[in-house]
């Protein structure tokens, strides 16, 4: 497989930068709180970057989403703001457990300081290692306009997860 431009979703977890460091997302502060009603997700982001092969890992803890800082970020007018988290669903555990439960249309909002930012759900899908690795650029897409991805596992085999669950949000 050849190597693509943009880092790769992979469900092994990696270190973070300092969870203190506030980053900027359209206009407002972090630190950041991401929440789905619909599914009764509340919970912290930090920043993650891509390891050196390019694959972005989610935080250690299973509770906590990942936002790829070297990536738009949340609120940008321009690219996909790329937030990854844990599916722990044997365990009940992970941030992103119950994300497949998402339809078109439920509100994603993201919270910073003094304000949050709302988005609707565009779209949701399960894609393979593979068609994410050939799919990457238009994931990961740093043009365009702004956009809210969130990214987990999915298709546990008893080994290794065999999938990825997309959800694509664009802003209110």
């Amino acid at each position: 497989m050849t190597a693509s431009p943009e880092p790769q979703a992979y469900p092994e977890p990696t270190t973070i930068q300092s969870e203190a460091t506030p980053i900027q997302a359209g206009g407002i502060k972090g630190p950041y709180t991401l929440r789905i009603p619909r599914i009764g997700l509340d919970a912290r982001v930090v920043p993650v970057q891509s390891n050196e092969e390019r694959i972005l890992e989610p935080p250690r803890d299973p509770g906590v989403a990942g936002w790829w800082s070297d990536g738009a970020a949340p609120g940008a007018s321009q690219g996909s703001a790329v937030v990854v988290g844990h599916t722990v669903r044997n365990r009940n555990g992970g941030v992103f457990d119950n994300i497949r439960d998402l339809s078109r249309g439920d509100a994603i909002q993201v919270e910073g300081s003094g304000a949050t930012l709302t988005y609707r759900v565009q779209s949701t899908g399960v894609l393979s290692k593979d068609e994410v690795a050939r799919n990457a650029d238009e994931i990961f897409a740093q043009s365009g306009p702004g956009r809210l991805v969130l990214i987990t596992c999915d298709d546990w085999d008893g080994k290794a997860w065999r999938s990825n669950a997309v959800t694509v949000a664009a802003p209110v």
